[in-house]
Formats: structure tokens, sequence, C-alpha cells
């Protein structure tokens, strides 16, 4: 049986529910509106416990008066409020989030904004200093080393195993980080199209905080190190490993390691997605918190690790301005076509190469004619499917595609999306 939503408890206050609508609109971000829907339901959670001086009965004046915030802020700070998770306290950078999503709803009613807290009480995580930016790099170089020397970068050898998953996606999470200055909903958007054939860029379509809905894209192409380089394609060899039980969203960069709760309740219980489904946000931070949390334990005292940041914020802010590239918002067809031409001229001499061995020999101006041409079509925004259908038509047969500079894994991650319809 198909499952079905609970209930949303900003029905019972339709007034205050189109507020919260109101408000979501003008937000900058996804993130931003799932707050102000949240601390909403917080709200008429409050207001339909017997012991709360108010009912969803009262005027939405009284409701968001100075008295019943606070009567409602305590409940929330002690943790009584939440939908699910069990009674447990909430954070100080909460409280501010839910100050701000009152002083919201009060303006968009009309009424007078009365702050539960001033913002200068916000005491917000420090960001990392550019000077521990290498010293984290060689952390997360340490901590795949310790994985390696496990796991042997093998399923038999327990890659599937005892959280390492997790480790390598929060290191692979870390090294573009630094390598990009992403912020997490950034990161989460990533899509197989977004990495560079070779893998040695990254595009990142910015999605600022201070944006509203119907801005203009900002769309940047990061170069990445080589470590980064290698971090990544560790993690597609575990995604790919991850989703042989998933049957949908197969281009996403960033999935989930283990089943998760996909919001239906049927009769019976939570239905349970599988993993290899796309990481939210929201999950994606905590996922990254709770890994290095664990590594930080783990190679506590190892010689050259130096523990890293448990925030993704606090890495992103401690990461110096990188190099990047403003793409155009459409590739130009003329270009594209002259791109192509010069492929699938570079393919055909990689065709005729007697075997694999002669690729950095006599074939070596091709090799890099054809990595120069895929990154600039690439960069142009010429897809993935375009390039490799003018290798094929150039006669490179698909096992010997990496010879004009993909990235093997990429390859096989690119070939399983073909064979999987999104979500």
């Amino acid at each position: 049986m198909r499952g079905v939503k609970n209930k949303d408890v900003l029905d019972e206050l339709p007034e205050l529910r189109q507020a919260v609508e109101t408000a979501c609109g003008k937000a900058p971000s996804e993130a931003r509106a799932r707050q102000i829907r949240a601390h909403a339901r917080e709200l008429v959670r409050a207001l339909k416990r017997p012991d709360f001086p108010l009912g969803v009965e009262s005027p939405l004046a009284d409701i968001l008066a100075l008295d019943a915030l606070r009567a409602y802020e305590r409940l929330a700070l002690a943790g009584e409020l939440r939908d699910r998770g069990g009674v447990r306290p909430t954070s100080e950078a909460t409280a501010n989030v839910r100050s701000g999503v009152m002083v919201l709803l009060q303006r968009e009613l009309g009424l007078e904004a009365v702050p539960l807290r001033p913002q200068e009480e916000q005491q917000p995580k420090a960001p990392v200093d550019v000077a521990r930016r290498e010293r984290m790099r060689t952390s997360l170089q340490t901590a795949a080393d310790h994985v390696g020397r496990v796991t042997g970068w093998s399923a038999d050898g327990g890659l599937l195993a005892h959280g390492f998953p997790r480790w390598v996606r929060a290191l692979a999470m870390a090294s573009v980080t630094l390598d990009t200055g992403a912020r997490v909903g950034e990161l989460c958007a990533l899509r197989l199209p977004d990495l560079s054939p070779a893998m040695e860029e990254v595009r990142i379509v910015r999605r600022p905080q201070g944006a509203r809905p119907g801005d203009p894209l900002v769309v940047e192409v990061y170069p990445l190190r080589r470590a980064s380089r290698t971090a990544l394609a560790r993690w597609l060899f575990v995604r790919r490993l991850l989703m042989s039980e998933v049957t949908g969203g197969a281009d996403a960069v960033w999935v989930s390691v283990r089943g998760n709760h996909s919001g239906d309740v049927p009769e019976g219980g939570p239905r349970l997605r599988p993993a290899g489904t796309p990481l939210q946000p929201r999950g994606a931070g905590r996922a990254y918190t709770a890994a290095v949390t664990r590594v930080n334990i783990e190679l506590a005292g190892s010689e050259g690790w130096s523990p890293l940041p448990v925030r993704m914020e606090q890495l992103r802010r401690g990461v110096a301005v990188p190099e990047a590239h403003l793409v155009p918002p459409a590739p130009d067809a003329e270009a594209a076509a002259a791109l192509m031409e010069r492929l699938e001229s570079a393919g055909r001499a990689l065709a005729a190469l007697p075997d694999h061995r002669a690729t950095a020999t006599t074939g070596r101006r091709a090799r890099d004619e054809a990595r120069h041409v895929l990154r600039e079509a690439w960069r142009l925004g010429i897809e993935h499917q375009v390039q490799l259908d003018a290798l094929a038509a150039a006669g490179l047969a698909a096992y010997d595609t990496h010879r004009a500079g993909w990235e093997p894994e990429l390859l096989r991650a690119l070939d399983r999306a073909a064979r999987l319809a999104p979500l």
C-alpha cells in the first residue's frame, strides 16, 4: 500500500501557514525555508500542549507576543517540541535561528518584531585559520592511508564495513570543499556531469545566501588537486558498490551509505530507502560531523594527524579564495562543433594505436590533444555523452576510452547512471 504523509500541524492555523509560505517564498535557499517551516511547526506543537498558556484558537498577535514566545522557547530549548528522535536539548545556534524565524513571521503578519534574543548573542563556531589548510590536507591523506592499510581499498578487505564508507565520503567531501569553498547545499547539488572527464575540475553552481528566487545562476569551474581527485575516485568506487539496490537518481555524486527514512509512513511502519540514494544538505552536514568526529577519535595521536573541523562550515570558511573560471550559460554551437571535430580526429589517432602502451609514446600527441579538447568541451557545457559519442564515432572502443583521458571510475558511474531513471 502506498504511504501517506503525516498531517501537517500548520494546517490548524491557516493564517500562520500563509505567513510561513510567504516567508519561505522570500527565503534565499531551500535550507532557510526548511528552518522557517520547522520552527513554525514547533510553535504549533507548543500550542497543542495542555500545559501551554495559549492554544491554537488564540489570536496570532497573542501567540507571537514576547511572553508566549518565551514560554515556547523554554520548551524548545529543552527539546520538548521535537517531532521525532526523543527529547534532547537544542543548541544555541538553533535558538538564534528560532528567534530569527519568529521575527520573520511577526513581520509577515504585520506585528511588532520582538526578537527572543539579540543577534549578537550568537556564538558562531570559529572558522579554520588559513595557516591550517595544509595541515588539514595532510590529515586527509593520513586518514586515507589508514583506510587503505586496513582494507586494501577492496570490498573483500572490509571497505564496506566498520563505517569506512562514511570515512571515504567525508574525506572526499572535505577535499572538494578545500579546493572550491563550496557550501554543503552546493556540494549536494553536484551531479556526475559536474565532474570533468579526467576529474581534474569540478563545476559548482553557486547558491549565495543573499540570493533570491529568480536570480541568475553563477556557475564556476574549479581545479581539483591530485589528492582530491584520488579521494573522489575512491568515493566513486565505494558509491558504485553501494548502489547495487538503487533504481534511480544515479547521477548524484554524494549518496547515502545506508538506508534512511523516505518521509512516507505507510501502515506497518516507515519505508526505508536503500543505500545509494541522493544525499540531502541536512543529512550531509550531520553525516560529515559524525564521520569526522569518529576519524578524529580513531586517529588521535597518529603521526601527521591534526584533528579535522567537525563542521563543514568551519572547513569552508578556512579556504583561501580558489582559482575559478566562469562558465557560459549555454554552449556556443560553432565552438562546440569545432571541438567535436578535433576530438574525433584525436580519437581516430588513438584508435589506430596498436596497444595501450603506445599511448604514452607514439600516441602521446593524440592523447594530449584529446585530453585538452575534452576539458575545453566540458567547460563549454558539452555533455559527457556527446563527447563519448564523438570518440565512439572515431572508432575508439569503449574499453579504450580512458586513453583519451577519461577517469575510469567516472566512466563506470556514467554507464550506471545511463541505465537508471531519475527518482
